[in-house]
C-alpha cells in the first residue's frame, strides 16, 4: 500500500515474495514498472492505482499480508474503513505491518520551538488534519497515536507489537543534526532500541511501526 517509487516491493520482491504494489498517484506507479523490469521482476512484482478508499475493489482476493509505510496511512482520516478492508482481504494469521506518524515527535516539535513557531510545534494535534508539503504539492495530513490505530483495528486484528522510530535519534531529513552529533549518533541509536517498544517513548519518534496480525473468524 501507498508503493511510492517502489524500493520495498523490489526489495520484498528479491526475498522471494509475489507482491501487489498499489497507490494513488501514476507517476509513482511507472516508476515502480521501471524497476520491475530493471531488476527482471516481472513474474512477482503487479502493480494497480488504487487508493486507500477503493482497497474494497480487491475483495475476493486473499493475501499473506499488506504493509504500508512512511505514514501513508496518515493521508486518511477513514482509518477505520482501511481495517475492515484489510480484515476482509488478509486471511487469517496473516499480518498487517505499518510505519505511521504520532501526534507527538519530539524532535519536530523541539525543532519548531526552537524558532520559536508555537503553533507548528503543536500542528499534529490538529483534529481536522493539517496540510503538509508531499512531492511539491499540498496534502492534508492526520496524525494517529498508536493506541488509535490499534482501536481501529482491534475488531479483525491483534496487536503483535508497537516500535518507535526516530525517537532520540534524528528523523532521516534532519541531516544538518546528523552532521553535527557526529559518533554521539551511535548512543541515541542504542536508546531507541532499548526504549523503542517502551511506553510512553515508542510513541513520540518521527514514526512508530505497528504490527498486527489477523484473527481468526
Amino acid at each position: 500500500m501507498n508503493c511510492g517509487t517502489g524500493n520495498d516491493a523490489v526489495f520484498l520482491a528479491r526475498h522471494g515474495m509475489n507482491i501487489l504494489a498499489t497507490d494513488l498517484s501514476a507517476k509513482m506507479l511507472e516508476e515502480v514498472a521501471r524497476k520491475t523490469g530493471r531488476y527482471k521482476l516481472q513474474g512477482l512484482i503487479q502493480t494497480r492505482h488504487l487508493p486507500f478508499d477503493q482497497l474494497g475493489q480487491l475483495r475476493g482476493t486473499l493475501f499473506d499480508g499488506a504493509y504500508s509505510n512512511l505514514g501513508g496511512l496518515n493521508c486518511t482520516d477513514r482509518i477505520e474503513d482501511v481495517a475492515t478492508d484489510l480484515g476482509a482481504l488478509i486471511r487469517p494469521g496473516g499480518y498487517f505491518i505499518a510505519a505511521v506518524m504520532p501526534p507527538l515527535c519530539l524532535w519536530e516539535s523541539g525543532a519548531f520551538l526552537s524558532r520559536l513557531r508555537w503553533r507548528d510545534a503543536v500542528r499534529r494535534f490538529s483534529r481536522g488534519g493539517t496540510p503538509a508539503l508531499l512531492h511539491g504539492g499540498t496534502v492534508r495530513t492526520y496524525y494517529f497515536s498508536p493506541r488509535f490505530f490499534r482501536a481501529a483495528f482491534a475488531r479483525h486484528f491483534e496487536h503483535v507489537k508497537t516500535m518507535g522510530l526516530s525517537i532520540f535519534t534524528p528523523p532521516p531529513n534532519f541531516e544538518g543534526v546528523y552532521a553535527r552529533l557526529g559518533s554521539s549518533v551511535k548512543l541515541l541509536e542504542r536508546l531507541d532500541d532499548l526504549l523503542c517498544q517502551v511506553p510512553p517513548f515508542r510513541a513520540i519518534g518521527d514514526h512508530y511501526a505497528i504490527v498486527l496480525k489477523r484473527k481468526a473468524p
